[in-house]
């Protein structure tokens, strides 16, 4: 009997030493890809979904820049676990301190793996407007977020600590909308626009390479998401235009060497905007208009279906009392 209950005993603790190691290896947070695009420069591709728990946020562009004291992160995807394998992925290239984490905008896929970074000491810093957009914005995108599942653990809402503006000593009074940070060797130009993609755009520019990040100002391949002015978004490309850059980042999509991928939205913007126009002024109902404003544009862009309504709804909405 001894000898049986001694059997039975072993292979009970076989059994959970694998159930075991198998949740450990479920679990286990690997570094997300990251591809060299300049000197000490480097991006991680996001995928063109939608959040699911297939991707669980992974699905914008995030990027981090290497100084010769320090470490600058720009976005850190839709998760706690994107920014721990952004977190890990760096670490395997250098164990600089990452003192830095700047999000170009409010959107969880930009946002949402900042928990990963601040236990290391970086400040998160944004558009000056963004602590307001995360106020509106945040539990809403937390709940999206939990409706995934378990693998969103960890992920939790962090305020900037730092914005991207010069202020009044009461910080009353915005002088500027630009600020430098200085990686050792490196300066980073970080500026805040006006409305434009959102309410708290930001951008991010390495003078040492002339690498831009964008955010989702610009974008290529998806659709671009209308989530402030149309109008004003393509004011603020046209700014955008005029900076002396080498490469260009988007929010999404593949790295430009020129304003290929700008243009692109831009187009899409105007017409986007003439044709809701349009259609206010001659009282065409909103019904009639998802079915024909931008339709030229279908075939340019992925999941083009899924986010042209909401881009020709939310547009009719905030130019609608003006006609």
């Amino acid at each position: 009997m001894t000898k049986i209950k001694t059997i039975k005993f072993f292979y009970i603790f076989i059994f959970f030493f694998l159930v075991s190691s198998l949740i450990i290896a479920e679990n286990k947070i690997k570094p997300l890809d990251v591809k060299k695009i300049a000197n000490g420069v480097y991006v991680h591709y996001g995928k063109h979904e939608n959040i699911y728990e297939g991707n669980i946020g992974d699905i914008a562009n995030l990027g981090f820049i290497i100084g010769d004291e320090s470490i600058a992160v720009v976005d850190t995807g839709g998760s706690f676990i994107v920014g721990e394998a952004l977190r890990l992925a760096i670490r395997q290239i250098s164990d600089k301190p990452i003192k830095y984490v700047i999000n170009t905008h409010v959107h969880q896929d930009h946002i949402f793996g900042n928990n990963a970074f601040v236990p290391e000491g970086a400040l998160v810093y944004g558009h000056y407007k963004l602590k307001q957009a995360i106020r509106e914005r945040g539990s809403q995108y937390l709940a999206q977020l939990n409706q995934i599942g378990d693998k969103k653990k960890n992920t939790k809402i962090i305020m900037p600590h730092k914005i991207i503006a010069t202020t009044s000593n009461d910080e009353r009074k915005k002088i500027s909308n630009q600020i430098i940070i200085d990686l050792g060797n490196r300066q980073l130009q970080l500026t805040s626009y006006e409305v434009a993609h959102t309410y708290a755009d930001a951008s991010v520019y390495d003078l040492k390479t002339k690498t831009l990040f964008t955010g989702d100002l610009v974008s290529d391949e998806r659709l671009p998401t209308m989530d402030g002015l149309a109008k004003n978004w393509i004011k603020v490309l046209n700014q955008i235009e005029k900076i002396n850059f080498d490469i260009m980042v988007p929010g999404h999509g593949k790295i430009q060497i020129d304003n290929t991928a700008l243009n692109k939205t831009k187009k899409y913007l105007q017409i986007l905007y003439d044709e809701v126009i349009e259609a206010l002024k001659n009282d065409i109902p909103i019904e009639e208009g998802l079915k024909t404003i931008a339709q030229r544009e279908k075939n340019n862009w992925v999941l083009f279906d899924r986010v042209n309504p909401g881009n020709i709804v939310r547009t009719f909405m905030r130019y609608e009392w003006e006609y």
